[in-house]
């Protein structure tokens, strides 16, 4: 497996000392939508890509103030992206996730995700999740921390836009851009677009191709609410929701939490109102029935589900997709089996 690169913007607080740990999991002290940019390089290794070393782009004084880095930061991107030919999928990750596991799930992603013989260049929006795995405290702690993310999601996605923009009239790279949360990270998204239609309603149209929730720990009727992800599908050609019954970290955030029922368990509450662009897909075959925590990530632990995102960010038709069974009274998709070695 060839070396593998990893973008990133974050809103964590920096921390200079530590060369792989570079951010912790608090807020970046300028403020909560103060944002930082850099890279993480990765090496092949027989339990997954190793965390080689992480770059943050150096902050400069401008007569405007502050920059910290984005510039770099894009024109990386845009030369790695018209170098390679490929595909970037913006990853936001979920609840209890540090700065190095948010890395190394992306690099996963960046590892199984080959569209076409190319592999897609994957950008981390890092969150300051706690990455502590303390039953209540945690999670209401990142909860509150995914709300007042959602300024610093919607400058990212603006930053992204009004360059790729520019550069795609220019004809400098004609790729496509993807999106894909998981868990709470669906939550960060609600608060993005939120924040992003406060500031610039003309900004809900189709910039990503594919947009992906895995696993999402958002209400089961998000879809019926402009105040949730009603409007998320302006933002992409198509959605498509991944979610499992059996998903006992959700069942836990239902039940303890005080939580409406979530998307991720049974899909959306009300099937026949939602849009024909979201797809839905069942994994309740393929996510495995092991520990909780590692059961709520199977969308980077099973070989059936890399193969139905790589199928997805092709633009692959739904009915076209192999390992598949349409269930009618559901109107989703479901997948049969994991996938041999």
């Amino acid at each position: 497996m060839a070396a593998i690169k990893v973008f990133f913007a974050t809103n964590r607080n920096f921390q200079p000392g530590n060369k792989l740990q570079a951010f912790g999991g608090k807020f970046n002290p300028d403020g909560v939508a103060a944002l930082r940019f850099g890279y993480a390089e990765f090496n092949a290794g027989a339990a997954g890509p190793q965390l080689a070393g992480v770059t943050v782009y150096p902050e400069r004084t401008t007569q405007t103030g502050i920059k910290g880095g984005s510039e770099r930061f894009l024109e990386d991107l845009r030369t790695l992206m018209k170098g390679g030919l490929s595909d970037t999928l913006v990853f936001i990750h979920g609840f209890n996730v540090s700065f190095t596991g948010a890395l190394e799930a992306a690099a996963r992603l960046a590892q199984d995700v080959v569209i076409d013989g190319r592999q897609v260049n994957v950008v981390l929006f890092s969150w300051p999740s706690d990455g502590q795995a303390v039953p209540l405290m945690s999670y209401y702690s990142d909860r509150e921390d995914a709300r007042a993310t959602g300024p610093a999601l919607a400058r990212t996605y603006l930053k992204l836009r009004d360059y790729l923009v520019k550069l795609d009239s220019e004809e400098y790279c004609q790729r496509r851009l993807h999106l894909l949360a998981h868990s709470m990270g669906a939550y960060v998204l609600r608060q993005g677009l939120q924040a992003l239609i406060a500031k610039d309603p003309t900004a809900l149209n189709r910039f990503f191709d594919q947009i992906m929730l895995a696993a999402p720990d958002e209400d089961d009727d998000t879809f019926e609410h402009d105040s949730k992800l009603k409007l998320l599908p302006r933002l992409g050609r198509q959605v498509t929701v991944y979610f499992n019954p059996n998903d006992r970290a959700l069942l836990i955030s239902d039940k303890t939490k005080t939580n409406p029922d979530r998307l991720g368990s049974d899909g959306p509450r009300l099937i026949d109102m939602i849009p024909k662009k979201i797809v839905l897909v069942d994994c309740r075959n393929v996510a495995g029935d092991a520990d909780p925590l590692v059961l709520h990530s199977y969308y980077i632990r099973s070989r059936a589900m890399a193969r139905d995102l790589t199928e997805v960010l092709r633009g692959a038709p739904p009915e076209s997709i192999g390992n598949r069974a349409y269930i009618t009274e559901q109107r989703s998709w479901r997948l049969v089996a994991e996938l041999a070695p």
